[in-house]
């Protein structure tokens, strides 16, 4: 141990007393602070930052599970795709648990980072079956910033990425807007990032609310295909996309909330199936509207008869973006109260109410989101009223 030379007792054994010196009270402060910078120092390599960690050389730890239920033995591989190319120099691949859970550690990149599940095998959530998964993927955005990423693979972001593949190069612009598209239509506030409930598991029901609806939309993909008689999983997937693109989902709407309902009472023990119709109808699926089909003939405004606009109530007025629907060949003879009456009848069926009717020249040509011919009789709740096209 240094000591301060100063310091030291008289040594008897040198014939002659040494004086005794004691240090002033800041010196020993400051020779500790140089003792502490100087092993700084030292241990930072001098302070020339030799062994300063560089970030963009650290890993990213890419986590997530692949849930068709839970696909145990799933080979998953990432990669980096920057520009619509795969780096394949980043590939990095591992395999899924009983659980579906993976885990892999990949180079550092600004990309989109896609993720594919090939093999492996689950319970089929409306048979019970044990089937084998046939390939799902995952892709999401990453700036390069952070050290985790999380992607769950699932149906669902299965059917995102066909979706942004249907627009152009996969990329980070095409994958942010099918991810916009599948969050509305299957009701899943963040598919990438949030692991689905496994539905057929003791007490699903108490699973968090984004979890739970994520788990039952994804376990309706199966359901619907089992309403269907589509036994291929990549089958179902694609008629799904198909629809998605050229407007027919809604078609599909009922025998999807049947199928959603057909895994709940398949698996009594999740506890959702106290309340099955309840649960089965939960999950906020938009798989868009019908068009009012076109009315042929066109719509003709027959000289001396009556035409007003009807605005609506909200909701009504938030479907049709504020724009009033136009009613035309009212008889002349037909009072303005009978017109209002079956304006009304009909709005009630969408409990909402008219909150105006103004009479106008002409409702063809003047903008107006819908245009109902009087004179054609229709079994519609409007009574004499129908839904028609604007010329």
């Amino acid at each position: 141990m240094n000591r301060d030379p100063a310091s030291r007792r008289p040594n008897p054994s040198a014939g002659r007393p040494v004086p005794t010196r004691r240090p002033s009270r800041p010196s020993r402060p400051l020779a500790v602070a140089a003792l502490v910078t100087a092993l700084a120092l030292a241990g930072c390599g001098g302070g020339g930052g030799g062994d300063t960690v560089d970030p963009a050389t650290l890993p990213v730890f890419v986590d997530g599970a692949v849930t068709k239920g839970p696909v145990a033995g799933a080979r998953v591989c990432g990669v980096w795709t920057v520009a619509g190319v795969a780096d394949a120099s980043t590939r990095t691949c591992a395999d899924t648990g009983p659980d579906g859970k993976y885990s892999l550690e990949m180079p550092r990149r600004a990309g989109l980072l896609v993720v594919t599940a090939t093999g492996g095998s689950y319970r089929d959530e409306a048979t019970g079956a044990i089937v084998s998964m046939g390939t799902l993927r995952s892709a999401t955005a990453f700036e390069g910033v952070g050290n985790n990423v999380t992607a769950q693979v699932t149906a669902v972001t299965e059917i995102l990425v066909r979706r942004a593949q249907a627009r152009g190069l996969l990329d980070e612009t095409t994958v942010a807007a099918a991810s916009t598209e599948v969050r509305r239509t299957f009701g899943v506030s963040d598919p990438l990032r949030t692991r689905p409930a496994d539905v057929t598991t003791r007490d699903a029901n108490t699973a968090g609310t984004p979890e739970l609806l994520y788990g039952l939309s994804n376990a309706g993909v199966v359901g619907w295909m089992a309403e269907r008689g589509i036994a291929s999983l990549d089958e179902g997937l694609a008629a799904l996309s198909t629809r998605i693109a050229d407007g027919t989902l809604y078609d599909e709407l009922a025998a999807y909330r049947a199928g959603i309902k057909r895994v709940i009472v398949s698996n009594p023990a999740s506890g959702l199936n106290l309340n099955a119709s309840a649960y089965s109808t939960l999950v906020a699926l938009d798989f868009g509207r019908p068009p009012p089909a076109p009315t042929r003939p066109p719509i003709v405004e027959q000289a001396g008869t009556q035409r007003f606009t009807v605005k609506w109530a909200f909701p009504w007025d938030a479907l049709i973006a504020g724009a009033p629907v136009c009613v035309t060949n009212v008889p002349s003879a037909v009072p303005v109260a009978t017109v209002r009456a079956a304006m009304q009848a009909h709005a009630g069926s969408y409990t909402t109410q008219v909150t105006a009717m103004t009479p106008v020249a002409a409702c063809l040509g003047g903008g107006q989101t819908m245009t109902i011919d009087w004179s054609r009789t229709s079994a519609d709740p409007w009574g004499t009223a129908i839904w028609g096209d604007e010329g």
